[in-house]
């Protein structure tokens, strides 16, 4: 064999190596090599998508960065849960909602409560002033929902239950319109729908304040939390930042809602004005709201089964 032929082999065999190493180094990354984010129109996840900080600085490591909007709770942690997303972001009670069907994921970090952002509804000059004052009446509410639970929670603050209102289930969009029309006396909504009614003149006559407690929280799959924790801390980093940032002036990001929801910005500066948006790892604070939210929902029938948090939460390995 001549010194020209004999490179060329060597040439052939080096390529063919170096392909083995990386079809094999992609083989065992598995899904790790792309991070897949789901996300809720909401300030700080919207924030931390647009200022494009996070997805740099994974992007540098080598990392496919995707994002994935889901119109749901419900929605997105079936899409956690199928490892169709890697991050996900949702309220409490979808969340508990989703573990009693037998979900698995990580709770990675949480907004603080927020019980002001979530409330019961009524129109002005309806005569209805109190909570005392909807027996009878016809409630709208979205079924298996924090609103079916605060309007259960707050009936019985007053000695009353569901069966003491004319219940009518209705999503967020369809019962706006309801409310509007007058088909129903009162609505139990979050944010933004609550300030967007409340904006036009609408009443709140009861929060979910001293009542029930009203959280968002952040997820991720149990693979990323085990073969990617340091994915995870980056994540929180970037997005409690972004979240500082709307605590400190929630312009930007009520623009941006604007943009993405055409509610107008100003509702939008109300809806994170009475919340902060600093995300934080789970603390025990964050966990006894779930517990008590779990509690409360097998008590009245919402949920199936007792659940058990402790392998469903997530602390960085510093903690």
């Amino acid at each position: 064999m001549t010194y020209f032929k004999m490179k060329n082999v060597l040439v052939l065999l080096s390529i063919f190596f170096i392909t083995f190493l990386l079809v094999g180094c992609n083989t065992i990354a598995g899904s790790t090599d792309e991070i897949k984010i789901g996300y809720q129109k909401s300030g700080p996840i919207l924030t931390l998508k647009n200022n494009g900080e996070l997805q740099k600085e994974l992007e540098d490591l080598g990392y496919k960065v995707t994002w994935s909007q889901f119109n749901t709770g419900s929605s997105i942690l079936e899409a956690l849960n199928s490892e169709s997303v890697d991050f996900a972001g949702a309220g409490d009670i979808p969340s508990i909602f989703a573990l009693d069907k037998g979900s698995n994921f990580q709770y990675i970090a949480s907004e603080p409560s927020a019980p002001t952002s979530e409330g019961i509804l009524v129109r002005e000059g309806s005569g209805i002033q109190s909570i005392e004052d909807l027996k009878g009446k016809k409630v709208a509410f979205n079924n298996a929902s924090i609103a079916q639970y605060l309007l259960i929670k707050a009936l019985h603050s007053v000695d009353l239950s569901i069966d003491d209102v004319e219940s009518v289930i209705l999503n967020p969009p369809d019962a706006s319109l309801a409310f509007e029309k007058g088909e129903v006396d009162a609505w139990v909504v979050w944010d933004p729908y609550l300030a967007d009614a409340e904006s036009r003149g609408n009443v709140i006559i009861q929060t979910a304040e001293d009542i029930v407690p009203f959280r968002s929280f952040y997820f991720a799959t149990s693979e990323i939390a085990e073969e990617s924790p340091e994915v995870i801390e980056l994540f929180i980093e970037h997005l409690s930042k972004a979240g500082k940032s709307i605590d400190e002036d929630p312009t930007e990001a009520a623009r941006l809602l604007e943009e993405e929801t055409k509610i107008p910005s100003a509702t939008w500066e109300t809806v994170l004005s009475r919340k902060k948006s600093n995300v934080q790892y789970m603390d025990d604070t964050a966990l006894e709201d779930l517990e008590i939210e779990a509690k409360d929902l097998l008590d009245i029938g919402l949920i199936e089964n007792e659940i058990d948090f402790t392998e469903n939460i997530w602390y960085p390995s510093d903690e």
